[in-house]
This record gives structure tokens, sequence and C-alpha cells, in this order.
């Protein structure tokens, strides 16, 4: 019944920056007297475009080389998009007194959050990890959970990897939502279903049933499935829960050999759950 969902293997990709939509563009005039402003602040990710307002020629170098901008006449333009965090100065090659500035101010670090498994068995694990974007190790990062019906609680703590990482393990007994907090930080909520763990015996004619979570299931009701030749399961049996979550039951079926199990339907799992299956059982009558 576990469906794992693998943590992706591009986990880290998204600490990549990106400078999409929100990217900003600065103006700075090109006059006889200089660059105007001299100093320019963006953000990674934005832009700077040069203007020259001037009667005669410039041009736009990068002190550092990462830039140049090609001789630009009277009205003419240049853009530079900045993708790295820092300060950047630069001057104007045809009149090398004239200088300026560009700082590039880094995005805010965030932390993210993923589930390994969307659902899990009622007493079952999963884990759930994530990503301080700034790579900072040993920085600790507090995980939070919310059960269905239930308050916000802090459940445990763990210190990032060298890479920024973190994982901690989770065994959640009815629907939980959880949340990573780094400094003023928090990720997206991530939910992990439960399903109720449904048990499928057998002694000798008699079938055995047994549904178990923290809620008890007295009065709901199981659905017995064979396999058919084709693969699918049909239903061939409804079987009532005592008290107990438990029933003991017999089950007509054809000669030869069946292959049966036990399915808990979502609108019996009871609120917080999700439908459920059995283990498969396999049944020869001669």
């Amino acid at each position: 019944m576990k469906r794992m969902l693998l943590l992706p293997l591009a986990l880290f990709a998204t600490l990549v920056v990106v400078a999409a939509a929100g990217a900003d563009t600065k103006t700075v005039q090109i006059v006889k007297s200089g660059f105007t402003p001299t100093s320019t602040t963006i953000n990674v990710g934005d832009s700077v475009t040069w203007k020259n307002a001037d009667t005669v020629n410039h041009q736009v170098v990068a002190n550092d080389g990462s830039f140049a901008s090609p001789v630009m006449k009277p009205g003419d333009s240049y853009s530079q998009t900045f993708s790295k965090s820092g300060k950047v100065s630069y001057h104007d090659s045809l009149f090398t007194n004239r200088n300026g500035t560009v700082t590039v101010n880094a995005p805010a670090a965030s932390v993210t959050l993923q589930a390994g498994a969307t659902t899990v068995v009622y007493g079952n694990s999963t884990t759930v990890a994530g990503v301080v974007t700034n790579q900072i190790s040993n920085e600790p990062v507090n995980l939070t959970s919310q059960p269905y019906g239930k308050g916000t609680q802090s459940i445990a703590t763990q210190t990032t990897q060298s890479n920024g990482a973190f994982t901690f393990g989770v065994s959640p007994t009815i629907q939980t939502s959880y949340q990573a907090h780094w400094r003023t930080a928090n990720s997206p909520s991530v939910s992990v279903d439960v399903a109720p763990r449904v048990g499928f015996g057998q002694s000798g004619r008699l079938y055995i049933a047994k549904v178990t979570s923290d809620i008890g299931y007295g009065g709901h009701f199981v659905w017995v499935q064979r396999k058919s030749p084709y693969g699918s399961f049909r239903n061939v049996k409804q079987v009532y829960l005592s008290a107990t979550s438990r029933a003991v039951f017999r089950v007509n079926i054809p000669k030869g050999r069946s292959i049966l199990r036990l399915v808990l339907p979502a609108d019996q799992a009871g609120p917080g759950y999700v439908s459920s299956l059995s283990r498969l059982i396999a049944v020869k009558r001669g």
C-alpha cells in the first residue's frame, strides 16, 4: 500500500539562483559630468542599463573585466544582467576619471522541505528532508508537526550538513503536516497521509480481518477482493468489523487457485486517514 515518492536527485538544484519573475532594471545616464547615479544597488538577476545622454562617445568597462560595452554613440544604450552578488566597480574607458559602482544583493536565504513518502501505512516511518539555501553547515533547523485535528507541536531539531541539507525521521499515526524552521525562515508545509494497517490472515477455511489505527473500526467494513484472470481485482464479499476492529469470516471461492486481498475504502478509513490494502493471500481450492 505504501507509495514511496523518492526524493528527487535534483533536490539541490533548488539552490541555483533563479533570476526569474520580478527582475528589475536600473538605468544609469552617462552625461558630461560622468555617471548619474554613480552608485547603483540591485538584486541578483536584475540588470543595469547605461544610456549615453552625452554628445560624445563613451564605453562602460568593469574594472575586473567581467563586462564591457561597445563604444556607445550619443543615444546608444547598453544593458548588463548581474547573476552574482557582490560589488562591481566600473569606469569609462574613453574618460578614465569617470567611475561608478554596482552593488548586487544576494537573495534572502530560505529553507525547503520534501517528504520521502506521500503515504505511509500506520506504524511505518518515512523521512522529511530539505535544504537551507545558503548551504551553511551546523545551523539548527526545527521541525514542527500538525496531526489531523490537533495543534502544531515542535518535535525535533537537527543541524545542517556541509551543503545545508537536513533530514528528519518521522512516524505519523494520522495525516500530518510538517514544516521546517530556520532562523526566521519557514519552509512550505508538506503533508504525509496515513493508511490504516489492514491485517489479513487465514486459519483453515476461516479468514481474519483486523484494521488498526488511532481510531476504532467497529461497524466499519472491508471488501474481500479476488484477482481475476486478467489481473484486476473484484469485490466478492463485504465484511463488517466488530467492536474490536476485527472480523472472522468465510468466503466462497471457485475451484482452483485464487488470490485474495482486503480493501478498506476511503469512506471507511475515518477522518485523517486514506484507503488501505491488506497483503495478498493465495488460496487453492480442490
